[in-house]
């Protein structure tokens, strides 16, 4: 076999092997390393060539092995990424590189970015949040209005769960607006971001909800309503529903429009109209 097919054999090879860190993303890296390293090729034989796919075989640790692991044509799924094999350092340093790839022309790298992303984020989220500056970069595409509504909801998620309230929150909530219009399949990740960096901003969110939905809301709209009750009414910080009693009592009184035509709908307001119940409650005991 010559050369030229040798290479994706073994290192086709070595992807299904289920070694621990290896897949077609870190054998990319390794293949760059190596050539980058002046690796004669042409003088290895097939073992000799997987050896030295190992030997180099890792996470990225520059800015260009990054765009060489995203731009592999395969999709990136999150069992590619170890959190035991990429440090915070790394980690930090991939959001300062990512937004260079999440609305790329490239499909593969546009997609694989917005994968690790979100991975970084709900694995890496401290070590992100320490170190602010590397979110610049998402806050520039986060204040661009060319930015697409279909990235909307990742930069939701990572500066409300990374970012600080006083720097990102009007980003986070004029995001979370376009999410609840244009994207609501992802709305999951908005009312997370929203409850870790600020829980009353699930107030907002619902206001706009239902500002949004007038008359009979469609199924896509039903659900939308629903993912963000359902976080409200989770909410068992007593003090949130007393300090905020007024505005979830407002908002109860509105959506039981809503709940008298959805059952669904129902079992949550009855959830939040009990908790707010309970916080009158006990305001009233002290």
């Amino acid at each position: 076999m010559s050369q030229t097919g040798l290479v994706p054999r073994v290192m086709s090879a070595l992807s299904r092997a289920e070694l621990t860190g290896v897949n077609a993303h870190t054998l990319a890296v390794a293949l760059h390393r190596a050539e980058m390293s002046g690796v004669n090729f042409e003088a290895l034989s097939e073992r000799g060539l997987a050896l030295v796919l190992l030997q180099h075989c890792d996470y990225p640790i520059t800015a260009q092995e990054l765009s060489v692991f995203l731009g592999v044509p395969h999709a990136l799924t999150p069992n590619q990424l170890s959190s035991a094999l990429i440090s915070d350092e790394q980690a930090v340093n991939y959001v300062r590189w990512l937004p260079a790839f999440l609305e790329s022309t490239d499909a593969y790298l546009q997609r694989n970015s917005r994968t690790m992303l979100r991975w970084l984020v709900a694995e890496r989220a401290a070590a992100i949040a320490s170190q602010q500056p590397a979110l610049n970069l998402l806050r520039r595409l986060a204040d661009d209005s060319n930015t697409s509504p279909k990235l909307s909801a990742l930069l939701v998620y990572a500066l409300g769960k990374c970012g600080t309230l006083d720097e990102d929150y009007d980003r986070v909530i004029r995001h979370a607006e376009i999410v609840i219009i244009h994207d609501r399949e992802n709305l999951d990740l908005v009312t997370e971001a929203l409850y870790a960096m600020y829980p009353p901003a699930l107030i907002n969110a619902l206001q706009y909800f239902l500002e949004q939905t007038d008359g009979a809301p469609n199924r896509q709209q039903l659900n939308t309503g629903l993912l963000l009750m359902a976080k409200v009414a989770e909410i068992e910080d007593r003090a949130f529903w007393q300090a905020y009693h007024e505005p979830l009592s407002r908002l109860a009184d509105r959506l039981s429009a809503l709940g008298n035509r959805h059952s669904a709908i129902a079992r949550l307001l009855d959830q939040v109209e009990k908790q707010l119940a309970y916080a009158a409650y006990e305001a009233g005991e002290e």
